[in-house]
């Protein structure tokens, strides 16, 4: 059940994402509050538009294929039969939507975060890093490197 402060009851992926990363950084005065507001969210499943918001977010960045990306989080067939996302599904959502806003938020424009997220990186193997980061790990891997450029340091 949600209630007006809950994140759920008045959803956007944007300012989820938005929230995860001012939340979770100490830099913005993150507040571990805000952070459970997102998880809780999450934990009672997004709603399907969630993908929609994914997908069309992916698009204005350039990521090709933006429909089979998303089909890899939750594939369509299922999407269509679900009321609600997985946690695990609403995970890789949100951490793709909060990996896209860090890089705006770093790089200060739509154009060249985009541009970071959808070329290859040599110390990602040369790999995409918005293709990385559909893991985890790699999520972390790519979070690293974008926090590193914000400092300065060389990646």
């Amino acid at each position: 059940m949600n209630n007006s402060n809950d994140v759920a009851g008045d959803f956007s992926l944007d300012r989820l994402a938005a929230r995860m990363v001012r939340e979770s950084s100490p830099a913005y005065g993150g507040a571990p509050a805000g952070l459970g507001r997102v998880r809780r969210a999450v934990e009672n499943g997004l709603p399907p538009e969630a993908v929609k918001e994914l997908q069309a977010a992916l698009k204005r960045f350039g990521v090709s294929r933006p429909s089979e990306f998303v089909n890899r989080i939750v594939p369509r067939a299922t999407l269509r039969r679900r009321e609600r996302l997985t946690p695990e599904e609403g995970e890789v959502v949100v951490r793709i939507a909060a990996l896209m806003a860090l890089a705006v938020d770093v790089w200060g424009c739509e154009r060249r975060a985009a541009r970071f997220l959808t070329t290859p990186h040599m110390l990602l193997g040369h790999e995409v890093p918005i293709e990385v980061a559909l893991s985890e790990v790699g999520a972390r891997q790519v979070e690293y490197m974008i926090h590193a450029l914000d400092h300065g340091l060389p990646v």
